[in-house]
């Protein structure tokens, strides 16, 4: 499974790193720098860079 984990330079995103390095599945970490979450566009570019499930 992919997980796109928005925020990774925040508390919670560098433990969620910490956490993914034992998972199976595959993570994505961005935050605001390399993401707009705002923006539709944004989002459906990353999903379709990383081949995740596309956002309607």
């Amino acid at each position: 499974m992919n997980i796109l984990v928005t925020g990774a330079n925040g508390q919670l995103g560098n433990e969620m790193r910490r956490v993914s390095s034992v998972s199976s599945n595959h993570y994505i970490f961005t935050d605001v720098a390399e993401l707009d979450i705002t923006s539709r566009n944004a989002i459906r570019r990353m999903v379709n860079d990383n081949h995740m499930l596309s956002i309607k």
